[in-house]
């Protein structure tokens, strides 16, 4: 199976906002997100959509769903067949993510909605995921026009 490679949003400052995020996560968490990156999106990418992972909320953004310890995510989807734990984590992290060029998942933006699980807080994530994807097409085109 051709696998696909992830790399991170970087705004105009140089910076990467979901490395961020995730170096502030509890290690539970943090363990979580990156083990369902490695295990999971960067090996089904787009052929999740439609399914619990993941929901296209439209304009190519998708909204990546984790909802299981790292510990579970192995047991399921991990070449090893590690064992889950009898008590897992509640987990409910999302990542909002854009699928481009050759395989590329760009990872524009995170949030633990299980902090805050509102409509309001859901949907100010989702424009800030929109707002990212906008900067970085927009970045794209003027690097493709310099080029020429």
């Amino acid at each position: 199976m051709t696998t696909w490679s992830a790399e991170f949003y970087e705004d105009s400052n140089g910076k990467r906002p979901v490395e961020a995020w995730m170096q502030r996560l509890g290690s539970v968490e943090f363990e979580a997100m990156a083990t369902a990156i490695e295990e999971v999106l960067q090996r089904q990418g787009l052929e999740l959509a439609g399914t619990a992972w993941m929901k296209a909320l439209g304009e190519g953004l998708f909204e990546f769903r984790v909802r299981h310890d790292a510990s579970t995510i192995r047991a399921l989807y991990s070449d090893s067949g590690a064992s889950a734990p009898t008590i897992p984590a509640k987990i409910l992290l999302r990542l909002f993510v854009h699928f481009h060029g050759q395989k590329v998942i760009l990872l524009l933006h995170g949030y633990d909605k299980g902090r805050d699980d509102s409509a309001r807080r859901q949907n100010k994530e989702i424009q800030e995921a929109h707002k990212r994807l906008r900067a970085w097409r927009i970045a794209k085109a003027r690097a493709a026009k310099r080029k020429r």
